[in-house]
């Protein structure tokens, strides 16, 4: 089962602390600590935590955490951000793809940012707050964009618990014509 495999911390904040701990991981995970998201909304879905508490409380967690990141961005600025940056795994590259995608795509990069899997919520917002992206629009994308991806990584929780043979042979099969694609594409022209 997957919670085996969990820090302990992480398994005790959300086991153990209901609400209360989905609320605080969602929040440290967007502020400054780094925790997947994806790690802390699937655990949720796999220990049972229901979708209702995940999208509630993991919302307002990353909303609050999220208002902390663009704070850093807009008060701390450049410097400090690529100063602390190393310690909590964004690079100055990170920072500065997502300040252009911020100055190009204003409050819908915010929004992006939140759907998309992998991309920590810190680096969106505190390129929004180096960008000095209007605090209104920054709060309601946040809010919003977070949503679909709490309840999609919850019930990949859910089904990896459910289904753990399945989902491994789902796993193995993309991986699988994801090597067989890369060996066999050809070459673009030159």
């Amino acid at each position: 089962m997957m919670t085996h495999t969990l820090p302990p911390q992480l398994h005790d904040l959300l086991a153990h602390h209901g609400d209360f701990g989905m609320f605080m991981a969602m929040f440290l995970e967007s502020s400054v600590i780094p925790i997947p998201s994806e790690i802390v909304i699937a655990a949720a879905g796999a220990l049972g935590v229901s979708l209702t508490s995940i999208v509630l409380f993991g919302t307002l967690g990353s909303t609050l955490g999220g208002m902390v990141g663009y704070a850093l961005g807009r008060f701390a600025g450049r410097p400090v951000i690529e100063r602390v940056g190393k310690y909590i795994f964004i690079t100055p590259q990170h920072i500065e793809k997502a300040e252009a995608f911020a100055k190009r795509h204003g409050a819908w990069s915010v929004l992006i940012g939140r759907v998309l899997p992998v991309i920590p919520f810190k680096v969106f917002s505190i390129a929004a707050g180096l960008t000095r992206l209007p605090f209104a629009p920054f709060v309601a994308c946040t809010f919003i964009g977070v949503v679909p991806r709490l309840i999609l990584l919850a019930l990949f929780g859910r089904m990896l618990v459910q289904y753990t043979s399945y989902v491994i042979l789902g796993c193995a099969v993309v991986v699988g014509l994801f090597f067989v694609y890369k060996i066999f594409r050809k070459p673009p022209l030159r």
